[in-house]
């Protein structure tokens, strides 16, 4: 692992420590400080590494983070009208939406969702086809959705699955995951076996878009914020969509939506960034959990920063620090959670982090961790919580790092205390409009707050300051029906 700068006391922490720490604890916990007290050199250092990777993905296909054309030519400001459908399919649930937008940056929503059963998931893929066409045949029916005689209603479907696309309704199907087996699909194109399905019904539903949710998140930001550079998810996983100018997708240059020019959004499949992991500040307790995954090696930059891992990431530091000699959480006591493989959940940070004194965090310990009370005292109480806030904060700092890349490789930003490459004038509207989603940003105590203090170290205060970030939720949903108007306007 590079070195890391680290501040003055890694010790430092929201609750004041109950007493004065044994030097065998502060010994161990200053150990474990470096790989999660991160510095301004070392975060600049990573965006930069980020931009490298966003250039190689960009120029040549088969990259880590993919950099994948999206066929999205634009984002809506909020003004367009209209009602436009969207079909959700990501698992157990299939979700039909109508959206109805207002032209004044608001939208109303109606949905409905259908179970989809075993039987169908791995029956023939025309099945489970024609019962997605029946369920939104059933929805406008049920809703009395106005068609105008020979009018189509155009449809976005988030199909969140492997494709490959290749035009903005186009894509073939890789692989199934999440428990679809479905005949005659893989190798197909879903947007065809979809509209086949509503033609077979003789449905005035035209299937325009396939959407990612990322990309909708975007596009929903757009419309409610009258504009967007980026549509960010840091959720269970993490991932983000930003607006590229088409002539520095280099490996796109000999397609034929190419030669069009202008702009188009880029799926950027950060998740992946740096594999390698040679520049990601690696710790034992971060090489356990990807030792563990199912995925060894695959998404670095998400097991750093997504809510899935967080958790995970803690119960490692937990059971370094009980198992140390002599012990220095619990009396040396574990329990069946802290045992067990992902046993602690990131939901269990976020209380850990809300509490507002030790007493607090003694009470969500002794119930998460399912520990005896006598065991957890109040030196306990202060290094799980110092624990946690460094495995927070750190996923905070590091989300940082992608939205600063982005704003650098936008030409919004220059990345501070870097060399400028370019004598372009940075682009300065008032704000900068970037659509967030998923449960860290939503519900992570301090996660924007301190996403936002390691922004300012790697773009500076003026450009910070004009950040808008705002939560854009349903980009599956709202965002799939927004991408289909986008088709609309692209036609």
């Amino acid at each position: 692992m590079p070195a890391v700068p680290t501040p003055v006391d890694p010790l430092a922490a929201s609750l004041a420590p109950p007493e004065q720490l044994p030097p065998h604890v502060r010994t161990t916990l200053e150990a474990i400080a470096p790989g999660f007290v991160l510095g301004q050199d070392y975060l600049r250092k990573i965006t930069s590494t980020m931009l490298e990777e966003f250039a190689a993905g960009l120029s040549q296909y088969g990259e880590p983070m993919a950099m994948i054309p999206t066929y999205v030519t634009g984002v809506p400001n909020g003004s367009e009208t209209g009602t436009f459908l969207a079909l959700d399919l990501g698992g157990t649930n299939l979700r039909v939406c109508e959206v109805k937008l207002l032209g004044n940056k608001k939208f109303e929503l109606r949905q409905q969702k259908y179970k989809v059963s075993d039987t169908l998931k791995t029956g023939e893929a025309v099945a489970l086809f024609n019962y997605m066409a029946d369920c939104v045949d059933v929805f406008l029916t049920e809703n009395q959705t106005n068609v105008q005689d020979g009018e189509d209603l155009y449809l976005g479907f988030t199909f969140s699955f492997p494709v490959e696309q290749r035009a903005l309704a186009s894509g073939e199907l890789l692989t199934w995951t999440k428990g679809f087996s479905a005949k005659n699909a893989v190798g197909q194109d879903v947007g065809k076996l979809m509209q086949e399905a509503f033609d077979r019904r003789h449905m005035h539903v035209k299937c325009v878009a396939i959407v990612n949710d990322t990309v909708g998140t975007l596009l929903t930001r757009a419309y409610t914020g009258g504009g967007c550079i980026l549509g960010a998810i840091f959720g269970t996983g993490t991932n983000g969509a930003y607006v590229e100018d088409v002539s520095r997708i280099s490996k796109f240059a000999n397609h034929p939506a190419a030669a069009k020019g202008g702009s188009m959004v880029v799926n950027c499949e950060w998740g992946a960034f740096n594999n390698t992991r040679s520049v990601m500040p690696t710790t034992p307790f971060d090489n356990k959990l990807d030792r563990e995954s199912i995925n060894v090696r695959k998404q670095a930059f998400e097991k750093f920063i997504s809510g899935m891992y967080q958790g995970e990431i803690l119960r490692n530091i937990i059971l370094h620090l009980i198992d140390s000699v002599p012990a220095i959480l619990f009396k040396g006591e574990s329990s069946p959670a802290i045992n067990k493989h992902y046993g602690i959940d990131t939901a269990v940070m976020s209380d850990i982090e809300r509490a507002k004194t030790l007493e607090e965090v003694q009470q969500v310990v002794v119930s998460a961790f399912g520990l005896p009370k006598e065991t957890v005292g109040a030196m306990d109480a202060w290094i799980v919580r110092w624990a946690t806030e460094v495995v927070g904060t750190r996923a905070a700092k590091l989300s940082a790092c992608a939205v600063a890349a982005i704003l650098v490789q936008t030409g919004h930003a220059h990345l501070e205390g870097a060399n400028k490459t370019s004598n372009t004038p940075l682009k300065t509207p008032t704000e900068l409009q970037i659509g967030v989603d998923g449960s860290m940003c939503e519900f992570y105590p301090h996660f924007e707050e301190r996403l936002r203090d390691a922004l300012r170290s790697l773009v500076g205060e003026e450009v910070e300051r004009r950040t808008v970030i705002g939560l854009a939720k349903d980009g599956s949903g709202v965002g799939a029906a927004l991408c289909a108007l986008q088709a609309v306007k692209q036609v």
